[in-house]
């Protein structure tokens, strides 16, 4: 179905500036403050459908943005086609991902993370230039965790991006681990 601009309309609603044309139109409605109207043009087979069966059924699926961004007259109860909900799942994981970028972002500012990150660093460094880039990670990885847990135990406080930076520190030192441990042995 396709949206119709129709002389009574008192508003147009405007695409997301984060869709394209193919995803999503401007929608021309009539709007009196309660309610609003829009006139849609069904397609030839949709018709067809209207035809022989007396019923009009329209799917509405909304995302995150108004208006909506699709409407159909068949397969209402359908699943929604296969590339629709491939690139909705990978958009809800960029956002996810963009999210978390940023959380990771705003606490690389204080300095308490940035002392997690350092001795995550160190101790993988250390550990993994002796015995191996794997098991300097791993240690690395057990001190943010053995940190967190003594944190737990009332001599601290308990944040999970402590342990995460740890992580990242003892990830970081990898390169350097193996660099080392080659020159070394």
């Amino acid at each position: 179905m396709k949206p119709v601009d129709f002389k009574q309309s008192t508003k147009v609603l405007q695409r997301p500036s984060t869709m394209a044309e193919s995803e999503c139109q401007s929608l021309p409605v009539w709007n009196d403050g309660k309610q609003c109207v829009s006139c849609w043009k069904a397609t030839f087979k949709e018709r067809l459908k209207i035809l022989f069966t007396g019923k009009v059924w329209l799917g509405v699926l909304a995302g995150k943005t108004q208006p909506p961004v699709f409407v159909s007259g068949e397969r209402v109860f359908g699943r929604t086609p296969l590339k629709a909900r491939i690139l909705a799942f990978v958009a809800e994981i960029k956002e996810g991902i963009i999210g978390i970028w940023e959380n990771v972002k705003e606490a690389a500012k204080q300095p308490d993370k940035r002392k997690h990150f350092i001795v995550g660093l160190a101790i993988s460094l250390v550990f993994g230039s002796l015995l191996g880039w794997w098991v300097g990670f791993i240690v690395g990885s057990l001190a943010g965790i053995v940190k967190e847990w003594w944190d737990s135990k009332g001599h601290g406080k308990v944040e999970a991006m402590d342990a995460i930076f740890t992580f990242i520190g003892a990830a970081c030192a990898i390169p350097f681990s193996v660099l080392f441990h080659f020159l070394i042995w």
